[in-house]
């Protein structure tokens, strides 16, 4: 037996690799977008710092002792909620420097720094702002820096916070998701545990699992599955019982006439009727034997219909014209009403034996008029067959198209079953009801094309 993989498996898998991709993306975009966002802050409040300075310095002159007096020694700057101390230089528009808060500072180098404008400093992060006089010309330089090994381990800091709460995260995650794979799993294995164990004999229960999702709505087919398949069971029980009553009486009948003619009984004129007697049951169960099995091919071979093109006015008066003679033995007067000139793709000599049928069903009970009628719909043909006759009795109509249910004038009750199944493997539709006059009124739908 092959070993398939498990749905909740199946599940859980792909739970976790969209987990797992997910955090990927995460922690790869926060490590890039953080170390942008720390520098852009960075410059963002050096260059505010320098502003502030610049501007307190352009009212004075840039001496040494005056310098000190009017800034701090040590400027901090305020980065994603944590103080980073920068270095702080002042120049004069000389390029000498006046002062600075960076005791380690190679002068030589940062001179050299300031004379190349355009080259970047290696390891800082840095911000130029003029220092402007009164009437607005330029007499020196706020020059702040920052090194970048300061913003790295503030971000190794918070990188390390981000993978312990991605790991809390990630466990938590993880149970969750095995709870849930539990959850949607268990139902699945009480469904299959019940189809397994399925027995037409024992299940007698409404099956039905109340998850409020596609497992409920699995478990409502499977339920109306079950419904389908015991009502097709009782049906073919008693379809096998109608069958050998069907057959049993004329068979009953024939050994009797045929033991009676054997032992001498009768002799004469009355052997001749016994022998009429058998040859007319020996039809009759011909007749309900090869209808069986027309019905049988109907309702479970596709390939024994023949579509193609059809006038449905010839199939009507083909049908018109197989049943006239026992229309005008009983008087019956048949009315064709409506528009018949429309083609479609149909089985014609099926649609023409569905006519006859329910035309002779109709004249075996109609007093005096039969009326044939038809309406043109989208996407589809009705016809409706009109008796003047008693009528349905209570509970017939979903009666009539059984298989040996024959009414008070019923035939071998096979007819309408027929009937039916044409209508149906033409995707059509047949019901049948009461006229709201008298009689019954047989309504057909066929659709316009296949």
């Amino acid at each position: 037996m092959i070993r398939l993989k498990k749905i909740g498996s199946k599940l859980l898998i792909s739970y976790f690799i969209i987990l797992f991709v997910a955090f990927l993306v995460t922690v790869v975009s926060y490590n890039v977008l953080s170390q942008r966002y720390f520098m852009k802050e960075a410059k963002s409040q050096m260059r505010t710092e320098g502003q502030t300075i610049a501007k307190t310095l352009g009212k004075m002159k840039l001496k040494d002792h005056s310098i000190g007096e009017k800034i701090l020694v040590k400027k901090e700057l305020r980065v994603a909620g944590r103080f980073i101390e920068s270095k702080v230089i002042v120049f004069n528009k000389d390029k000498r420097i006046i002062y600075t808060n960076w005791k380690s500072l190679d002068r030589e180098k940062m001179k050299k720094f300031i004379r190349e404008k355009d080259k970047p400093l290696e390891g800082y992060i840095t911000e130029k702002v003029p220092i402007k006089t009164p009437k607005g010309g330029i007499k020196g330089y706020v020059f702040l820096m920052m090194e970048l090994k300061e913003l790295k381990a503030m971000n190794e800091i918070m990188k390390t916070t981000r993978i312990l709460s991605f790991t809390v995260a990630g466990f938590t995650a993880i149970i969750i998701g095995i709870l849930l794979q539990k959850g949607l799993t268990n139902p699945i294995r009480e469904l299959m545990k019940t189809m397994m164990n399925f027995s037409l004999k024992d299940f007698d229960k409404d099956f039905r699992l109340e998850t409020g999702d596609e497992i409920e709505e699995l478990s409502i087919c499977f339920s109306s599955l079950v419904k389908k398949l015991k009502k097709y069971d009782r049906q073919q029980k008693t379809f096998l019982q109608n069958t050998s009553h069907e057959l049993k009486t004329p068979l009953m009948s024939i050994q009797g006439y045929a033991e009676a003619i054997k032992d001498g009984i009768v002799e004469g004129a009355e052997m001749e009727e016994s022998l009429d007697i058998i040859m007319n049951q020996c039809q009759r169960m011909k007749k309900t034997v090869d209808e069986i099995t027309y019905l049988t091919k109907l309702e479970n071979v596709e390939e024994i219909f023949r579509f193609e093109e059809c006038d449905m006015d010839k199939l009507v008066e083909d049908a018109l014209r197989s049943i006239q003679p026992l229309a005008d033995e009983k008087n019956i007067k048949i009315d064709v009403k409506g528009d018949f000139d429309y083609k479609g793709f149909y089985d014609g000599d099926k649609i023409k034996r569905a006519f006859i049928n329910i035309l002779s069903n109709a004249i075996r009970y109609a007093k005096e008029n039969i009326i044939i009628q038809s309406f043109m719909h989208d996407p589809y043909y009705e016809i409706h067959i009109i008796d003047d006759g008693e009528g349905l009795k209570a509970g017939e109509e979903e009666k009539v198209f059984d298989r040996f249910y024959k009414g008070d004038k019923g035939n071998t009750g096979l007819g309408l079953s027929i009937t039916k199944a044409i209508i149906e493997g033409h995707d059509g539709e047949i019901t049948v009801y009461n006229h709201k006059e008298k009689g019954a009124i047989f309504k057909i739908k066929l659709p316009k094309g296949l």
